[in-house]
């Protein structure tokens, strides 16, 4: 049997030490380095590193806080800083480095902390490619839905320079954000950290339940995709990863979809795969990985997918799953697809999904249900309304993309429209109450 390209009897060569450096605090100096909880961030160097590449004609570098007085729009993706200290591969392999399988060996993580791509597209876009706000709340009722809004944010403020269309932009804001997030990491090479973990599948425990995670993330295109080994997933059937791969970098996240994306921090340190890692041993045995497409075009490519999907589940001998997923509407279906695969082929499934239902929660909550869905766990209404009120300083632009709407006073806005909200939601253990 095979695992993700390696044989099952050698997963337990398959072990990461993760090493985490909390930060509390971040403020500019002229070196980057790490001390007692505050990452003193060299702003020259940073600067200086990403207008190497140029499609980037200029960066502005701005720090906030949680509680700060701030809101922060045209937010494209987010990522925790990493590095690789030891081992065969680098983390964010694909881009950082060659697409070798990551994982192993030793990374150091700046807990607590991302940097945050900040900027407009140069060249106007419409229909799916169109930019839609996701907006960071730093403080008041909107922070405890935006994600980031808990964390320490270097914003990565860009402007473009020679490119030739959206798409080649993107590349160089993705590119330029990663060795940041690495560089950043790097501060840390040579210190003893104050948490140190070992993650591995090494230890099951006879007798408890073999649990595999399916991660659906959308990938439909340019602006609204995600990144596997530095490539897009677009025509990627599903696919088994170690968890490990996941805490080093292997998925990058490139959808720009309003509040239903998964920004690369959420990732690299997913609630579902932080929950089954801590559980793993004690009351089940975490068995993998499988991540699968969402928002396939037709009927035939979505049932392809999920009967994917719950075959590889049944290979890993699992006994039961959990599914998660990102964005909505159309990759819904998906996503209860691979939930009616898994049940038939006699997996358990539980399923954690968003609601719509209306304002009021009043009107139909899901896009589409399969009667086989009997395990489902909702984290909350998304169209639900919030009001957020005028904040001090606001990054990024002066209206809201997707509606014109000035941004920096008061805003009345659907939960949807704040930052990654349904992951955040999720993250933060919210649920929906019976109307």
């Amino acid at each position: 049997m095979f695992y993700g390209g390696l044989n099952l009897k050698r997963n337990k060569m398959i072990t990461l030490d993760l090493a985490s450096f909390p930060v509390r605090r971040a403020r500019f100096g002229t070196d980057t380095r790490y001390q007692n909880g505050e990452l003193i961030v060299g702003h020259d160097a940073v600067r200086a590193l990403i207008l190497q590449d140029a499609r980037i004609k200029d960066v502005r570098l701005e720090l906030v806080h949680p509680g700060d007085s701030a809101r922060v729009i045209r937010v494209l993706d987010a990522i925790e800083p990493l590095t690789k200290v030891q081992g065969p591969s680098c983390t964010f392999p694909g881009f950082n480095g060659p697409p070798r399988t990551c994982g192993s060996g030793r990374t150091h993580r700046l807990e607590g902390l991302t940097v945050m791509q900040v900027t407009d597209f140069p060249y106007p876009a419409s229909g799916v490619q169109a930019f839609e706000e996701g907006i960071v709340e730093m403080s008041g009722p909107g922070a405890e839905y935006s994600s980031a809004s808990d964390r320490v944010n270097l914003l990565l403020v860009f402007t473009p320079g020679m490119v030739s269309n959206n798409v080649e932009y993107d590349d160089a804001v993705r590119r330029a954000s990663l060795r940041v997030a690495d560089l950043l990491a790097q501060a840390t090479r040579e210190m003893t950290p104050p948490r140190l973990e070992t993650f591995n599948l090494n230890q099951e425990t006879p007798g408890l339940p073999r649990i595999v995670w399916i991660h659906q993330v959308r990938s439909q295109g340019p602006m609204i995709q995600t990144f596997l080994y530095g490539h897009e997933m677009t025509g990627c059937v599903p696919t088994v990863l170690h968890p490990n791969e996941m805490l080093d970098g292997a998925l990058v996240g490139g959808n720009y979809k309003i509040g239903t994306r998964t920004p690369t921090f959420r990732h690299t340190w997913h609630p579902s795969l932080a929950a089954l890692y801590q559980r793993h041993g004690k009351d089940i045995n975490f068995a993998g990985v499988i991540i699968a497409r969402g928002h396939h075009e037709n009927e035939f490519l979505k049932e392809r997918s999920a009967q994917i999907a719950a075959k590889l589940a049944v290979m890993l001998r699992a006994d039961g799953a959990l599914c998660t997923y990102e964005a909505t509407g159309n990759t819904h279906i998906d996503f209860m697809l691979i939930v009616q695969a898994l049940e038939q082929a006699r997996i358990p499934t539980g399923a954690v999904v968003h609601e719509y239902g209306g304002p009021e929660g009043k009107d139909i909550s899901l896009v589409d249900f399969v009667p086989e869905a009997v395990a489902l766990t909702s984290s909350g209404g998304i169209d639900r309304r919030v009001t957020l009120p005028a904040v001090e300083k606001l990054i990024g632009g002066t209206n809201l993309a997707h509606r014109g709407e000035e941004a920096q006073g008061e805003l009345n806005l659907p939960l949807q429209e704040l930052y990654a909200v349904t992951v955040e939601m999720n993250m933060r253990g919210y649920r929906a109450q019976e109307y």
